[in-house]
């Protein structure tokens, strides 16, 4: 149990405030109040966290960790307008916003994500909300409480106040521990989506595209449907992700009876003090048994000519991108070896300087860049719309952006990859590889394989499938 006091009596008068703008302006607006706390362990927020709430949000990731409950105002947008609708709704509600509490502003405001692309999922095309209550936290860094509540024009009493300042109560005095690890359950079952052989057939069409010049690269996913005995418990999912992928961005995103959860090595953009960062992450190679064998395997993919190109083409669309909105960009001469626990990647940090930070936030990056070539392909148009009519499925908000953002415009999104959809008793788990020339059909079935025991392992779902290579 942790302890802590929020001041009742400033939050009613930042609220008193918001009333008044609202009725003044005659549109809706938002009070937030923000005090700093004792830190709290991500993982022993989440029990409590998913009891108290049926819309949540969770990132733990090594620069800064965010975790929410509850809606104070939604921002959604469907079809290919997604991210420009939720712009626009989002940035006259954070200038209109009336702040207080002794916390720090620029901590996160709003959380959500977006699907891949427009679609049928049963996961909207794309919601940003501002929680009730957000405990959010950078490295090294005070843990921060924003509460926040939203008036409409109008008389407002004050009982919402009191109810999020109860919900802040119950959800962190009920701090206890981390959630237990889920146990196998014997009669789980997997079933490939397509199965094999039809997979292998696709991605030999894809290389044939490739070779006939219709696209350079496009990135072909695959379904895992894990049915189990009984609805899986996403405190203890989530916590085993933390557990297990600490170099990763863990996320979970639960909406009524849906959750989207992961832990994903891919960063697509931060946005802060008008600095812009990403990531081009691209090809990969396993881990090995012995030490010897992980450095042999780590030179290999260094040397690997294939890895090389993948990776180039990601880097090179990544800077031609800040190069339309940044003044300086900045990327390596040579690409890094990113190690995770069962496999690793090349990867290049892409940082550039906006050129004008007042007309360019965190989302208009995320629109500009997604997707990017390592989950989508090269040229985009040309190999999305092969993927759109070759793949069997609806992929959601697998390899789409998930992320927050704060009333500045600023915030951090990453790519959803080694992802799963839960929903009672299943799980679809999601998994691509990028298709170029001289790709091999079973080597990259054997690459998804690898990045599904991310989420297999989380679920507890032993001994699917051989070891291989495998970022999507």
């Amino acid at each position: 149990m942790t302890s802590f006091t929020i001041d009742l009596s400033g939050f009613l008068e930042v609220h008193a405030k918001a009333v008044a703008e609202a009725c003044n302006s005659g549109r809706a607006t938002l009070a937030v109040w923000r005090q700093e706390i004792d830190p709290i362990d991500p993982a022993e927020l989440l029990i409590p966290l998913f009891v108290h709430t049926r819309r949540a949000f969770v990132w733990v990731s090594p620069q800064s960790s965010v975790l929410a409950m509850g809606t104070a105002a939604d921002f959604s947008g469907r079809g290919p307008a997604r991210f420009a609708t939720v712009r626009a709704g989002w940035e006259p509600a954070a200038r209109d916003v009336v702040e207080g509490g002794p916390g720090p502003r620029g901590t996160p405001s709003l959380v959500g994500g977006f699907a891949f692309a427009p679609g049928d999922g049963p996961m909207p095309d794309g919601l940003m909300w501002v929680p009730k209550v957000l405990i959010s936290r950078e490295a090294d860094g005070p843990a921060v409480l924003s509460l926040s509540v939203g008036v409409e024009p109008g008389p407002a009493a004050s009982d919402d106040v009191v109810r999020v300042v109860n919900q802040a109560y119950g959800w962190l005095t009920a701090v206890g521990g981390r959630p237990c690890r889920s146990p196998h359950l014997e009669g789980t079952t997997v079933t490939e989506v397509p199965p094999p052989d039809e997979w292998k057939a696709l991605a030999g069409r894809a290389v044939e595209q490739v070779g006939s010049g219709a696209f350079g690269k496009a990135v072909l996913a695959r379904q895992l449907r894990v049915d189990a005995p009984c609805s899986y418990d996403i405190p203890s999912v989530v916590g085993a992700l933390i557990e297990g992928q600490p170099g990763s961005t863990v996320f979970a995103v639960a909406l009524d009876r849906h959750a989207f959860v992961g832990a994903t090595p891919e960063r697509l953009v931060g946005v802060r003090t008008g600095q812009a960062r990403s990531m081009s992450l691209a090809a990969s190679m396993p881990r090995g048994a012995t030490p010897e064998e992980d450095a042999r395997l780590r030179d290999a993919l260094l040397a690997d000519d294939k890895s090389r190109r993948e990776q180039q083409m990601v880097t090179a669309m990544l800077r031609q991108a800040f190069d339309r909105v940044c003044g300086e960009v900045r990327v390596p001469a040579e690409p890094y070896v990113m190690d995770l626990p069962n496999l690793r990647h090349l990867h290049s940090r892409i940082e550039g300087r906006i050129a004008d930070p007042s007309n360019t936030g965190v989302l208009d990056l995320v629109e500009l860049l997604h997707p990017t070539p390592a989950v989508g392909g090269h040229p985009r148009q040309a190999a999305l719309d092969w993927i759109a009519a070759a793949e069997p499925f609806d992929r959601g908000w697998y390899a789409g952006p998930v992320g927050w953002m704060n009333t500045d415009q600023e915030g951090d999104f990453a790519v959803a990859l080694r992802s799963a959809h839960l929903h009672g008793r299943t799980a679809t788990l999601y998994a691509g590889c990028g298709i170029v020339a001289g790709s091999d059909p079973e080597a990259e079935l054997e690459e998804t394989r690898l990045k599904f025991r991310t989420m297999l392992d989380a679920l507890a779902v032993p001994g699917y499938g051989p070891v291989g290579v495998g970022t999507s």
